[in-house]
């Protein structure tokens, strides 16, 4: 192994054993074999240890800790730490790549070589369907490319995000590497989300290659976004604070849009699964996004069993279409 691989690959490993071998073996068998292997044990209780113990490729390095954090954002922020690549790629513990990913994105960096942000396409895979994301659908047609802070919000705000966890890559030398994630807010979901438009927000660009990387698995054990509530924490006041320090008004206006939408998404998703929810209107951005942040003050105050129905008869002829 090369003392500065270009990759390091950090894969954070909580109560993963039936498919943590599958993410490792999808790296190993990669196309392009100039990396390093991080995988972080996130104090796993089942037997995760013992089936990242079983590889023997020397690339691979094992780290310990010794309490879970919440989401896997401590894991992954001391993975990068750790890295000694110009580069670090993320892949969850029961995901897998394609074989050509990180030759792809190596070709991606090439290409663009003041980027600090890098990303694809990727596919999401249930027992019943797999389906493309959205971005790679609309934007394969123009090859690699660069995408704007604007662009990337306005393609958030139209479920189009151009990048997955699965996908990401970036800079180790990106001045907010070091807490990337926020593991510090106590958030157990969203995190990955807040990490992407940190980078977003401070570098504002990063370059998309016009290949599928990875599969996301929505079957798999011990996911978060199954069994986490959802907190409003980060979309507070004191984010966007951080977030817009170097944004014009433009990018300021688009991101309080989107801060908005990831507050209603969450305040639905607890309603949906009956956890302990939050007072939605009083956390809103109203400056340039005032009709949906009136929408969604009156959708707020609407009797819970109202919108417990709605939500349903959605369900119900979104299945039936």
């Amino acid at each position: 192994m090369s003392e500065k691989p270009f990759f390091s690959v950090v894969i954070p490993v909580y109560n993963k054993g039936p498919h943590i071998q599958r993410s490792i073996s999808s790296v190993l068998n990669q196309t392009f074999q100039d990396f390093e292997v991080i995988l972080v044990n996130d104090a796993s209780t089942d037997n995760s240890l013992e089936e990242i113990q079983k590889s023997t490729d020397p690339r691979i390095r094992i780290l310990h800790r010794d309490e879970p954090g919440p989401g896997g954002y401590a894991a992954r922020n001391l993975g990068i730490k750790e890295a000694r690549a110009e580069w670090v790629a993320f892949l969850d513990a029961d995901d897998e790549w394609y074989e050509e990913h990180l030759e792809r994105m190596s070709l991606l960096s090439q290409k663009y070589p003041n980027i600090n942000f890098m990303s694809c396409g990727y596919i999401w895979q249930t027992k019943q369907f797999d389906k493309v994301d959205n971005y790679f659908v609309k934007n394969k047609e123009k090859g690699p490319h660069v995408i704007s802070a604007c662009e990337y919000l306005s393609n958030c705000l139209s479920d189009s995000r151009p990048v997955n966890t699965d996908v990401a890559c970036v800079r180790s030398s990106s001045p907010i590497l070091p807490s990337l994630f926020p593991a510090e807010e106590k958030a157990k979901r969203g995190g990955d989300l807040h990490a992407w438009l940190k980078m977003m927000c401070r570098h504002k660009k990063m370059a998309w290659s016009d290949h599928i990387g990875a599969v996301y698995f929505q079957d798999s054990v011990n996911m978060v976004t199954k069994t986490a509530p959802s907190s409003p924490c980060l979309m507070s006041s004191k984010i966007y604070r951080e977030l817009s320090g170097g944004l014009n008004a433009e990018e300021a206006k688009l991101l309080r849009k989107y801060l908005n939408m990831r507050l209603k998404a969450a305040w639905i998703d607890n309603l949906k699964r009956g956890n302990k929810n939050f007072g939605l209107p009083q956390r809103l951005y109203w400056q340039g996004d005032m009709t949906n942040a009136l929408e969604l003050s009156f959708l707020a105050l609407s009797p819970t069993f109202l919108l417990k129905s709605a939500m349903a008869l959605k369900a119900l002829r979104r299945n039936n279409a």
